[in-house]
């Protein structure tokens, strides 16, 4: 067996793993690193789950093609994970808790041993051999142990990243029972030209995820703030959001970047305009970044009392409206900037969606390109694979208002069925600027002061803790103190 690699392959698996805030990267990444330790049959990465289950999910530095689940307690990764301690078996097939482990039948002897971060497990890492005779010890143990110890900041990071995913994946679970719920009710007939007839388009992980969450927070009756780069499709999930709402009034929109203080005003606050239309349903505030501070005010009084008075009639009038705002600047920025109030800015953002771009939706391309091609059309056409290489490899920063453009165009201009890459208009290549780190200034320094400076930075890195930084430094603690007294940083008692 290999021992522990340098401190600067630790620190580059540290580094690694702070880089890449995915699970599957995570373990894969994990195992790989100790199977170039122990150099043993498999070194396997299990993700432990907030219920107890676990699933396999990395082998020798690679994610698994087919994850493999395990109720709470199976196997040897189970029980582990309940225990919260380390397990080895140099008898596997006649160990009772080793041989309920599904295994290749050539392990003789296997060590589980949990990642730990604070009192909680998110993973195992099991490290099985072949060899006859193999025996796993607490040696093994102390050489995974010293290695997650230094990794503490991306084993941290990893942690509130399962949290968070655990939370969400409950709270999917809720959210499809109540989907199932509100997809009983009947639809809510819009006006003013806001049919809720155009579909949420998207199958990529982080615009479901929006979407699910549309629904989870639809039936609540406070402001929502939808924010995300112009064409993501900000003001067709907030008709959704109204549609899904069960709120029985109609839904209106203001273009606030549309219209001039003075219009605006008339255009919401008259007691004809659309404060009063939208009362019973929901008035969605188009750009509402765009609006002036007496515009801002309004509205803010109007969600602090519940009421406005008509600018023409100067009539005092309770309201029941939902204000669904939309942005494409983020407005927390305006406010930091003085041009957006703070209060209003909190008032309306009482639950925040952000609309990912297309850019970060690559898997959704070709689905919504496949999408607006056809879509009215009682003649299908089809895209290649060489045309959606070419619609994958733009940037879209008109999103998906650019992409249905671009596929209305060509089913217009394209007379067969195929649509090839040739077919499609020349893209503009997205420009990406380098950033050049400037070289550090060079300073003079003796050995002597180098030295001190290097030790002092590790202190501080390790927050203090002298034996870890002792061994990160490759000398002894006594050694460490001894220095530390010469550079006059302790007193000499303390050695």
């Amino acid at each position: 067996m290999n021992t522990v690699s340098s401190q600067n392959e630790i620190a580059t698996l540290s580094t690694v793993l702070l880089s890449n805030l995915d699970e599957v990267v995570f373990f894969s990444k994990l195992s790989g690193f100790f199977q170039s330790v122990f150099n043993e049959y498999k070194v396997l990465g299990y993700e432990v789950l907030s219920d107890g289950s676990t699933k396999l999910i990395a082998e020798n530095g690679l994610a698994l093609e087919v994850v493999k689940n395990f109720e709470k307690g199976q196997g040897l990764s189970g029980y582990v994970a309940r225990t919260k301690r380390a397990y080895y078996s140099n008898a596997v097939k006649r160990d009772p808790i080793a041989s309920s482990n599904h295994r290749s039948e050539s392990v003789e002897a296997e060590l589980c041993i949990p990642i730990m971060v604070q009192s909680s497990v998110i993973g195992t890492l099991n490290i099985q051999s072949t060899m006859k005779g193999r025996h796993f010890g607490e040696a093994e143990i102390s050489i995974v142990h010293e290695v997650l110890a230094q990794l503490e900041s991306p084993l941290r990071n990893m942690h509130l990243y399962l949290m968070a995913k655990n939370l969400n994946r409950e709270l999917l679970a809720r959210i499809e029972a109540k989907d199932k719920e509100l997809s009983n009710r009947q639809e809510i007939k819009t006006t003013r030209g806001l049919e809720d007839n155009t579909p949420m388009i998207g199958v990529s992980k982080n615009f479901l995820e929006v979407v699910q969450m549309a629904k989870k927070i639809a039936p609540q009756d406070f402001p929502l703030l939808i924010e995300g780069y112009h064409g993501v499709g900000k003001k067709i999930l907030a008709r959704k959001i109204h549609s899904w709402s069960g709120r029985k009034g109609n839904v209106v929109l203001a273009s606030c970047s549309a219209m001039n203080e003075s219009q605006l005003d008339r255009e919401i606050f008259s007691s004809k305009g659309l404060m009063i239309q939208a009362n019973g349903g929901t008035l969605i505030l188009d750009d509402v970044g765009c609006t002036t501070p007496h515009i801002q005010t309004k509205l803010l009084r109007v969600l602090v009392s519940g009421e406005m008075v008509t600018i023409d009639t100067d009539e005092k009038v309770a309201l029941n409206v939902r204000l669904i705002s939309t942005s494409k600047k983020p407005l927390k920025e305006m406010v930091e900037s003085g041009s957006f109030k703070e209060d209003l800015y909190y008032r309306l953002n009482t639950a925040g969606l952000r609309i990912p771009s297309l850019k970060e939706r690559h898997d959704d391309i070709k689905v919504m390109a496949e999408f607006f091609l056809n879509f009215g059309k009682t003649e299908k056409k089809i895209l290649t694979s060489v045309a959606v290489e070419k619609l994958n490899a733009y940037h879209w920063p008109g999103n998906a208002h650019e992409l249905k453009n671009v596929m209305e165009r060509t089913y217009i201009l394209t007379d067969g069925q195929y649509i090839e890459a040739s077919h499609l208009p020349e893209f503009a290549q997205e420009v990406k600027v380098e950033k050049v780190e400037a070289r550090p200034v060079f300073q003079e320094f003796t050995l002597f002061n180098l030295e001190k400076k290097h030790i002092i930075d590790t202190l501080d890195h390790l927050s203090g803790n002298k034996t870890r930084a002792a061994k990160a430094l490759g000398i002894t603690v006594k050694t460490l103190y001894n220095k530390l007294h010469s550079y006059g940083l302790i007193e000499a008692r303390e050695q």
